[in-house]
């Protein structure tokens, strides 16, 4: 099930459903093509990377079978963050594909975060904070006013660092948003969403016994899956994932990789990671910040071993960040 994402009018309105022709579009336009790595986004002029003799550069592996990536889903464009007068990050304009993992990488502060919660609109909670520049998903403005922010946090699902379930069931974290959203018309098809959001959170099997225990009671790697069974109860079209195993250990952040590359099959997955080794895991497509810039976009594999911004190379090599 879609979300609509204009905003009902109240009773002084007359009720209804606000008009999206009532917002300033750009004329029905397509937007125009983002940079890729034929074209660097940065204003600054950089040399082709070059490895110096004898250094010892620490590029990860990357799977070989990287999958196609899926039509655009989100096209950003020209897109600014203020938190005051500071300005978090600059003019960035990306493509963001459906069915694909995108993964956000860069040294601490550079503005992947914030740009990830542009994208839910996370940014209108912080006091100060203004976003310019236009986000489009499937070709709707999510910053017009007509869009209704939670319906779209609906949409456009997010799974934090520190996993953070409800003080409720297990049941309860899961059935919350289908039962607040109004998504099921009896017990059963609320039992039904339930139980087939924990399996695709590849969680069922693990507390199919105990439904009704505390979700807070878990590991924290189930934790996490739960969280992402939260998310996809909804039906969302689009995940974004903020450092999802950075609070776990190995074991279980290698069951969220398996997880992450079972739900990009069915969603827009974009992830913010500090590990190079996960970016070149789990993802197709891989952009880097650097200083509330993005840098370079492109396929993961060329990426990680042909890049062709020198910054790039510098950090995906440990030289900095």
């Amino acid at each position: 099930m879609k979300f609509p994402f204009f905003r009902a009018n109240d009773d002084r309105n007359g009720g209804g459903v606000a008009d999206p022709t009532e917002v300033p579009r750009m004329g029905g336009q397509a937007l125009p093509a983002a940079a890729t790595t034929d074209a660097p986004t940065d204003d600054v002029s950089t040399p082709e990377p070059q490895v110096e003799a004898g250094a010892q550069t620490r590029i990860p592996q990357v799977t070989s079978t990287q999958a196609p990536v899926g039509p655009t889903k989100i096209a950003v464009r020209d897109v600014s963050v203020f938190y005051g007068d500071k300005q978090a990050l600059h003019d960035v304009s990306i493509d963001i594909p459906d069915k694909t993992v995108t993964a956000f990488i860069g040294p601490s502060g550079c503005g992947k975060s914030t740009f990830l919660r542009c994208i839910n609109r996370m940014n209108d909670t912080i006091q100060g904070a203004r976003v310019t520049g236009r986000i489009e998903m499937d070709g709707q403005d999510v910053n017009a006013r007509s869009v209704d922010p939670v319906l779209l946090r609906a949409q456009v699902g997010m799974v934090f660092q520190k996993p953070n379930p409800f003080p409720k069931t297990i049941f309860e974290n899961v059935a919350y948003g289908p039962r607040i959203h109004g998504l099921t018309t009896s017990k059963r098809e609320l039992e039904d969403i339930v139980e087939a959001s924990l399996r695709r959170a590849g969680l069922w099997d693990e507390v199919a016994d105990r439904l009704h225990s505390a979700g807070t009671g878990l590991s924290g790697g189930q934790q996490q899956r739960l969280v992402i069974a939260r998310a996809i109860a909804v039906n969302p079209e689009v995940i974004l994932m903020d450092e999802p195993c950075s609070a776990l250990d190995p074991i279980a952040t290698a069951k969220i990789e398996e997880l992450i590359d079972e739900l990009r099959e069915r969603y827009c997955i974009v992830i913010v990671t500090h590990s190079m080794a996960q970016a070149a895991r789990v993802s197709q497509r891989t952009a880097f910040f650097h200083m509330g810039r993005l840098i370079e976009t492109g396929d993961t594999e060329t990426i990680f071993q042909n890049p062709r911004e020198q910054r790039t190379l510098d950090y995906i090599t440990g030289r900095f960040g």
